[in-house]
């Protein structure tokens, strides 16, 4: 959902440089930085959902680890 919070930012960027009534260069580098902040929003997701694919397997092994543990301590009292 982070492409609802970019629109959120972007919506609040937009209505303050309508409000201070910048100039068009300030326009243009507002504009500019914003488009930065969205395909770094980008690169940070696509990164993150790739190392979650890449250590599923890991991840799930250490919960199976643990609830069989938890069930073998349990068994024993």
């Amino acid at each position: 959902m982070w492409w609802i919070e970019l629109r959120v930012v972007f919506a609040m960027l937009t209505a303050a440089r309508v409000r201070l009534g910048l100039p068009d260069r300030a326009r243009r580098l507002l504009g500019q930085s914003t488009v930065e902040y969205a395909l770094v929003g980008a690169l940070v997701v696509i990164a993150a959902a790739s190392a979650l694919t890449l250590l599923s397997g890991e991840v799930t092994s250490v919960f199976s680890n643990i609830t069989n543990t938890l069930k073998t301590a349990s068994a024993g009292h």
